[in-house]
């Protein structure tokens, strides 16, 4: 579980913070004497922090950063000690004017090697810039090392980079941040740190736009998630018009019954070993706290779409460990590599095709085979969940459904949402040995009479979706060579999506893209917290209509042109 602990200096007498507090000071030594060697080694091992406010993230217990804040009657601030008055008159209190009375100094942001890459420093910023508002305070000055410079001008700093100083192996620049344009260059993101332990963002930030004003929604571009450009099969949208109002005042069949047992018959499974509920999602909070404690070992894909680190962190609360794809290898998985690791976890969590990469694993039968293969050495994996919501779009690919009969490990989840055009619907299942276990706790219902129609429906007419399915493989290669064409690095997906790095000599970081597009009605996903090697220079779009692939472009062109 992941929190944000708040104190004090001098400490509270409070055996909690004191052990914080300890925490703190062994990682200050670990990152400022060992590793930048800014300071002398100790054999305490131990630097307290001369700040007054403190902002501690811990993650189960254990810190994985933090942040201090001095006030302004703390002053002379810390970054005196390093820049001439020349400098600092030239630089940071040229900003701050007469406002110095009100004026807060980023002390030290810290963050534990294990942690970095994870989004801590900037929940930190985000935390502490809303300390600095609550308190009226007016600007913040730091100091900040050249090796995350790129993090300070993200969320809006003045970098004054001319005015370098060399302090033990690192380059040190004065940094300047005005609270209030801060505030609103940062809104969305600080908003999504807020509700980060309870909810999963997830973009579809259209909405906010648009309201259930259908005729404003008829303007935008909604390519920030990745719901079908295509509409339901035939049969499916014949059977709702029909049915329409028994629809809306009947109640469903109670278990899903003959969703169950189409699912069965279509897809060449034990119906025993389906389950069904209102979306992937719904499978992942009804069976995952079921199947791991706070106590499991759990293996991800990242990047990866975020919902199983979200449940994993915030609402099991145990150990979660990234399986880093990296962007030069295309992120493709090292099948030896993923195998030999997951084996030492309790638990592995694949999604294949993966999101936001567009990244299919053709060896994934393999690898859950020697995951649990015994015959050498034992397995620690006794749970294998891969998610398959986009695995029909590829013709040739493969399901691992039919391994469930022989794999009692095995958990095969796939949203009916994404392949099916059923998003509004909320329609998924999962196939598993398990489920004779976990059924029991999904609710009655869990499927409404509209959404049990039509996915009977659209199970029942593969032709139609694949049809549509090749309209998208053309439409992703169009929208993939024009966005090559303004320059984009653009991955090669297999979905109704693609990953893609902003232009080299662009000025714009992913969510100032992002915000830009928005104002021209055109909504984008923003990917750079998706995984620890996406930085803040990636997009992902969701393939849309052909005219509205058109105005994607159009945007973006307008949007690069604009600086």
């Amino acid at each position: 579980m992941t929190e944000f602990v708040f104190f004090d200096y001098p400490l509270p007498s409070d055996p909690e913070i004191r052990s914080i507090w300890d925490q703190i000071s062994a990682l200050r030594h670990e990152v400022y004497a060992s590793e930048l060697q800014q300071y002398q080694v100790n054999s305490e091992q131990q630097l307290e922090d001369p700040g007054h406010h403190f902002i501690a993230c811990m993650v189960g217990g254990k810190l994985a950063g933090y942040i201090s804040l001095n006030p302004p009657n703390t002053q002379p601030f810390r970054v005196s000690k390093y820049f001439s008055q020349e400098t600092l008159d030239e630089t940071l209190y040229s900003k701050c004017g007469e406002r110095l009375s009100s004026t807060y100094e980023v002390r030290a942001l810290t963050v534990s090697p294990e942690y970095r890459g994870k989004q801590i420093s900037a929940q930190l910023m985000a935390y502490a810039l809303k300390f600095v508002l609550q308190v009226e305070g007016t600007d913040i000055v730091a100091m900040g090392h050249a090796n995350v410079v790129e993090l300070y001008k993200k969320i809006g700093m003045t970098v004054f980079e001319q005015h370098g100083i060399q302090y033990g192996e690192t380059l040190y620049y004065p940094m300047y941040l005005d609270p209030q344009i801060a505030r609103t260059m940062n809104a969305e993101k600080i908003s999504e740190f807020e509700e980060d332990e309870d909810v999963c963002y997830h973009g579809g930030k259209s909405w906010d736009t648009s309201k259930f004003d259908f005729g404003i929604r008829d303007t935008l571009v909604v390519a920030d998630v990745l719901d079908s450009p295509f509409p339901p099969c035939p049969e499916a949208l014949h059977v709702l018009r029909e049915q329409l109002e028994r629809c809306c005042q009947e109640s469903p069949p109670t278990q899903c019954e003959e969703l169950i047992e189409t699912i069965a018959e279509t897809r060449g499974v034990q119906s025993k070993h389906v389950a069904v509920s209102s979306g992937s999602s719904s499978l992942m909070f009804s069976f995952l706290p079921q199947l791991l404690t706070s106590t499991s070992k759990v293996l991800v894909l990242s990047p990866m779409y975020g919902e199983y680190s979200h449940i994993l962190t915030h609402v099991i609360g145990c150990e979660m460990t990234n399986f880093v794809l990296h962007k030069e290898n295309g992120f493709e998985i090292d099948a030896d590599e993923l195998i030999r690791q997951a084996r030492q976890h309790d638990a592995v969590i694949l999604v294949n095709p993966n999101s936001p990469t567009g990244v299919y694993c053709s060896k994934m039968s393999k690898i859950v085979h020697q995951i649990q293969d015994e015959s050498n050495s034992p397995t620690r994996c006794k749970m294998i969940w891969v998610d398959e919501t986009y695995i029909d779009y590829i013709p040739e690919a493969q399901s691992l459904e039919s391994l469930v009969d022989t794999n009692p490990s095995l958990i095969v989840c796939k949203s009916m949402s994404k392949c099916y055009a059923l998003s509004g619907l909320r329609v998924a299942y999962a196939v598993s040995q398990k489920v004779t276990e976990l059924r029991r706790f999904i609710p009655p219902w869990a499927v409404s009479l509209p959404g049990q129609l039509a996915a009977v429906a659209a199970l029942k007419n593969p032709t139609y979706y694949n049809e549509q399915y090749e309209i998208i493989h053309q439409q992703r290669t169009v929208l993939s060579d024009k966005l090559r064409e303004q320059n984009f690095t653009v991955l090669p997906g297999v979905a109704n999506f693609i990953l893609t790095f902003l232009p080299e000599e662009t000025q714009h970081t992913s969510s100032t893209f992002i915000e830009a597009c928005k104002e021209k009605g055109v909504f984008i996903r923003d990917a750079q917290n998706m995984g620890v090697t996406l930085g803040n220079n990636s997009v992902r779009f969701a393939i849309r209509s052909s005219g509205e692939n058109e105005r994607i472009i159009e945007c973006v062109k307008e949007v690069l042109s604009q600086q």
